[in-house]
């Protein structure tokens, strides 16, 4: 049985161009005029319309690789998506998409079968006066961060109203994900044409942070949109991760796409894919519920077999008959009786938990952002010596009775021992006044993002390390004994001439 990927992708549409000026624009006029960019439907430029019975077909590649460590690998897909408008009124349009992937060696199949494809997906939207997009009920349209594009609609982006000025930005909400932030960057000649670029980057809280605990990731999204048509002419997406404490990207998937038509068809065409896609949403609407427990229901799969199957012996095929095929595949593994799991919701990212650190065992690696010099520092580079972590915040009482302490360490045993102050605030201008106001011997790190994996729920805290990076110690709140224990376990790792 092919195995199947669902994805979905979206597109932006046709628009009505800008009037022509009445005047020829000279000096500040003519650059105020290059400048800008409609934004609103009536003007036309970045939030196109779609005319029922419209189709357009999205081609290209789509590139994923692994460098880490413990997997490596690199995988080449051949990426289309199409989109048929099925209606279209004053309050929006309602469009079915079609993404299909395959194999980059895979030879292309006929024109309107696929039976090599990799994955299908076949997805009502509805698009609102507005131009914004939504899906059915349980359906989420955000992109998919690690994987193949299984929910896409980066190729429609929202605008804010009225006119944009180029290097203008604006954020876009995603919900249980950071904003997505998109900048005009202005015009740009593409395959001899001009079009408007539009930039998007939208990443993790900790990308610019790394933390010993949680991966981090990056998304960069450039579009090239016609000024005279409104369409997305190009999409390129570049996702990047990195693993805990590395400051290298490890992960790294590339979409790029071109639009190859755009077509207007006539009543009868139209008609005919039309009733195509939705017989293609009603099999597979149908065969959803059945397959849960197959050997239940064989007498209705048998039936939904039937319907399938004189749908494509008496109706001609057109480029969306490969969504049928999927659901027949599904249901005739189905009446085998297998169970046919079909994901068509993109997964939460949940946040990569890793158990507090534990005396006796390894220390957490970490790469932290040096708040007192330039650069970043990782664990590695303290091994060889006993280490003495200071988590702290710069606002507390005891911040300098504690910053204090550490200075005293450094003073006595700088030769056998490194101090590394850790902020959990990352306020460096305070950060920087206390360093030197107290004549800090050590540097000061950024340590919000190892709260976890050091399980700094309050500070200060004091962490030992030993030489060879194994915890030894750790020091909760501070008091008049706090000193003294500190001191008392830090000899016995000192090794001294």
């Amino acid at each position: 049985m092919v195995a199947t990927i669902w994805l979905l992708s979206c597109v932006v549409v046709p628009a009505q161009p800008l009037p022509r000026p009445d005047f020829a624009p000279s000096g500040k006029e003519s650059q105020d005029l290059r400048s800008t960019v409609a934004a609103k439907s009536g003007e036309g430029l970045l939030v196109p319309r779609l005319g029922k019975g419209q189709e357009l077909a999205y081609r290209g590649s789509f590139t994923e690789e692994s460098s880490s460590a413990r997997v490596q690998f690199s995988r080449v897909y051949r990426f289309e998506t199409r989109f048929f408008v099925l209606d279209a009124s004053s309050k929006g349009q309602e469009l079915v998409t079609l993404t299909q992937l395959q194999s980059k060696e895979t030879v292309p199949s006929s024109r309107h079968d696929s039976p090599s494809a990799l994955s299908v997906r076949l997805e009502r939207l509805h698009r609102n006066e507005q131009g914004k997009l939504s899906g059915d009920e349980g359906v989420s349209l955000l992109a998919v961060l690690d994987g193949p594009p299984t929910l896409e609609v980066g190729i429609f982006v929202e605008v804010p109203p009225g006119r944009i000025q180029v290097n203008q930005t604006w954020e876009v909400l995603e919900a249980g994900r950071p904003p997505m932030v998109w900048r005009l960057v202005g015009q740009e000649l593409l395959n001899g044409k001009t079009c408007w670029k539009l930039q998007g980057v939208q990443q993790s809280a900790d990308w610019n942070r790394p933390r010993a605990d949680r991966s981090a990731w990056q998304r960069q999204d450039t579009l090239w949109i016609s000024p005279h048509t409104g369409l997305t002419a190009r999409l390129e997406r570049v996702i990047e991760w990195r693993e805990p404490a590395r400051l290298e990207p490890t992960r790294r998937n590339v979409l790029r796409c071109e639009l190859e038509t755009s077509l207007q068809y006539p009543p009868q065409l139209a008609e005919d894919r039309r009733q195509e896609l939705l017989q293609a949403l009603s099999f597979r609407d149908a065969l959803r519920p059945l397959l849960s427990e197959p050997g239940r229901h064989q007498r209705a799969l048998q039936t939904l077999l039937r319907r399938i199957n004189y749908h494509l012996e008496q109706h001609p095929p057109t480029p969306y008959r490969e969504a049928i095929r999927l659901v027949q595949r599904q249901a005739e593994a189905a009446a085998r009786g297998e169970v046919v799991t079909v994901a068509y919701q993109t997964p939460v990212e949940e946040p990569q938990q890793q158990r507090p650190i534990q005396i006796g065992e390894p220390a957490p690696d970490f790469v932290a952002t040096e708040l007192t010099g330039n650069g970043t520092m990782r664990l590695a580079r303290f091994k060889g010596k006993p280490l003495l972590l200071v988590f702290y915040n710069p606002t507390s009482v005891t911040a300098r009775e504690t910053l204090g302490f550490a200075q005293s360490v450094q003073t006595q045993f700088g030769k056998y021992v490194h101090v590394v102050g850790l902020s959990v605030s990352d306020d460096r201008p305070l950060v920087v006044k206390m360093h030197k106001e107290q004549s800090l011997g050590f540097p000061v790190l950024y340590g919000g993002g190892m709260r976890i994996s050091y399980a700094v729920e309050t500070t200060p805290k004091l962490v030992l390390v030993d030489g060879a990076g194994i915890v030894r110690g750790q020091y909760l709140g501070w008091g008049a004994e706090t000193a003294s224990e500190v001191l008392s376990e830090l000899r016995r790792w000192i090794t001294a001439p």
